[in-house]
């Protein structure tokens, strides 16, 4: 069997979920600050419908936040999990290998 090959980057896994859970931060500040410049910065200089638009957009802003919030823990949780059961089956067969 040729596994000499088969070569597992734990650390980069675990790398792209910090970035996962980083990005989600960065991208939850650029969403409040967004929100926040079209109810309080901008939206004090707009009028009729552009201020009504601005106001559904922010809202629309902090309702997705907490979505986006929950579902990108859940694919962090998931990635986590997916690479405990690869770290898990690349012990065990390296323990089997070894005992061959």
């Amino acid at each position: 069997m040729a596994t000499e090959g088969l070569e597992l980057h734990h650390g980069q896994i675990e790398e792209v979920t910090a970035m996962l859970k980083d990005l989600s931060h960065q991208m939850e500040d650029v969403m409040e600050q967004t929100a926040s410049y079209l109810t309080q910065g901008l939206g004090h200089e707009l009028k009729g419908a552009l201020a009504a638009g601005a106001s559904d957009f922010a809202n629309l802003l902090h309702s997705a936040d907490g979505e986006m919030k929950a579902d990108i823990a859940r694919a962090a949780a998931a990635l986590e999990v997916m690479h405990g059961l690869i770290r898990d089956a690349d012990t065990n067969g390296g323990n089997l290998m070894r005992a061959y």
